[in-house]
Formats: structure tokens, sequence, C-alpha cells
């Protein structure tokens, strides 16, 4: 049997998706296999999986259906999972020759359940490039010794290499039709690790600014997706013991999607976000956060006052 499943979901990424498929066929590790979920792609994509079925038919396999997003075509192909390990790479990304062998060396050295490694992003917008280096530091722990970890871990799904049992034994699934899909899904998984490995070697390739990618948009997904990880926290009895990092994590966000509406002109959905984010806040978060900080610049502030944040987006939209 294979040692690891990469999980490949696909939707309107034909000018990307050979250079994925290239990345991960010549790996240096050869037992894997890749599996390529076509989310209902109404572009050539299917005719470039097809041809690397082909050609590599002990390798790719493919999966059609029909489109559900992001989340939906994840939890397709990482439901035929057999493999005990799994990764999960966007199909405008690609990743170095070494990303399976080297993540794969140090899970099994240290007898890890997940292991986290640093990452490249390439912006397309001006060819540049840069390495995003781990918040944490090389080496072994757990969330129960290093609380940390819940705050400063990556929450994407692309930079890791899990235990598939994280998934298939807890019921984990990437939650369907929602952005921020993986900030409802690593605090859960990193809860459920006894050693998490983390490699600070940039093994992937982010691109930002890709024509089509999901973003801009005035969206509440991040303050749903916030209910569900606090949520799961409260049924695990450990929402008290990991109060200030699940404010940290849960709140950044919301401030990032808060700072990116002040510059839309949509104003119904804009004031909608506003009062849902400061709902979500007074419903879970009464005490003040203690050990982090969620302001970076001196306008941040604006962010944690309801009263403050309808202002300022008045005032810029004058």
């Amino acid at each position: 049997m294979k040692q690891v499943s990469i999980v490949v979901p696909v939707y309107n990424v034909e000018d990307y998706l050979a250079r994925c498929l290239d990345s991960l066929v010549k790996q240096s590790e050869e037992d894997i296999e890749i599996i390529v979920v076509n989310d209902g792609s109404p572009d050539h994509s299917q005719d470039i999986i097809d041809d690397y079925v082909r050609r590599y038919p002990e390798k790719v396999r493919s999966i059609m259906k029909e489109n559900g997003g992001l989340s939906d075509a994840r939890n397709a192909g990482l439901r035929t999972v057999e493999t005990p390990y799994v990764m999960f790479v966007d199909s405008d990304d690609y990743v170095e020759k070494d990303y399976v062998k080297k993540s794969l060396e140090v899970l099994k050295r240290d007898d890890s359940d997940l292991v986290v490694f640093s990452y490249v992003q390439d912006y397309l917008s001006d060819n540049t490039s840069e390495v995003i280096p781990l918040k944490l530091k090389e080496g072994v722990t757990s969330l129960t010794e290093d609380p940390f970890i819940l705050a400063y871990t990556s929450n994407a799904a692309w930079n890791k290499l899990y235990k598939t049992s994280l998934f298939k034994d807890n019921g984990i699934e990437f939650p369907k039709g929602l952005v921020y899909e993986d900030l409802a899904t690593t605090p859960r998984i990193l809860s459920l690790c006894k050693r998490v490995s983390y490699l600070n070697e940039p093994l992937y390739r982010y691109q930002v600014g890709r024509p089509g990618q999901i973003m801009g948009k005035v969206r509440d997904d991040v303050v749903r997706v916030g209910e569900l990880v606090v949520d799961y926290f409260k049924e695990k009895g450990l929402f008290e013991t990991y109060y200030n990092e699940l404010y940290y994590i849960t709140y950044v966000n919301i401030i990032e999607i808060l700072r990116q509406a002040m510059s839309s002109p949509d104003k119904e959905k804009v004031h909608d976000l506003i009062e849902k984010a400061f709902a979500f806040k007074e419903k879970h978060f009464k005490k003040d956060i203690q050990g982090y900080s969620l302001t970076y610049g001196r306008k941040d502030g604006i962010y944690l006052n309801k009263t403050l944040c309808k202002m300022y987006y008045k005032v810029k939209h004058l």
C-alpha cells in the first residue's frame, strides 16, 4: 500500500494545473498517490487530469464531481484515502521535490501525528517571492505542552502532513460552502495530536494574486467558522483551557476581514458583518485576552470597538 495520499481539488485552473501535477509526480518519495478531484470545473482541467492519469496510472487517480466548493472537493478526496498519511495541495500552487520525503521523514523520526512546515509565498502581480517562516521554533511539542501552537500554527491545510486517522477516527472534515475552512479544521486537528513536529524548511509554493482566487468580497464566513471552532472546544471541555488562544485565532482573522471590508461600497453587507463580528465577540469573549495582542498597526484598535468601526467606515465613504 502507498504511504501518502495527496488530495488536489481542482476548479478553473487549467493554466496552473500541469505545473502543480508535475511537481507531485516528480516527488523524490515514490510511495505516494495523487488524488485529483475535479470539482465540476468548466474549463479544460479534466483533459489535463486525464493526461496525467494516462501517463502515471500508478500514481494519479481522478475523481469527478458536481461543483461544491473547495471544502467539498477536499472532503470527497479525503473520503477515498486509505493510506496512513495525507496531504493537501491547492491546484494553482506547487511543491518542492522533497515536499513529501522530508516531511514524512520528520513525522516518522519524531513519532508525530502532524508535521507543519514553512512555505514560499509567490506574488504573481510583480513576480516576487517571500519565504514565510514558522512562528514557532523547530522541534516537537503538543498543545498540552505549549498552548502557543494553537495561536501561532498556520491554519492552512496545505503546509502539513497528517496522520489520516486524525480525520477518519474523529469525523473531521472541512465545512462545506465556507471560506476560511482551514480555520475551522486546523485547531480541531491540533487538539487531537499527541505530538506535533515543526520543520522550518519551505517545501510549498503558495501563489498569491491569481485571477479568480476567492478574495475581496464582503462575507461573514469567518464569523461562522469562528462559531464552529468555539463550539467544538466547548463540547470537548477545552474552551476555558485555551480561552486566550481561541480568542486570538478567531478574532485576528475577523479583524483582517473587517479591515478588508472598509474599502467595500456595499454599506449594508459591511454593517451586517460588523454587527455579527461584535456579537460573536460579546457572546464568547467577555473577558480580556491575556498574553496576546490583537492589534498590529495604529488603526487596528478601531476593529475592537463597534462604534469606532462603523464611524471609520462612514468617514472612508464620505
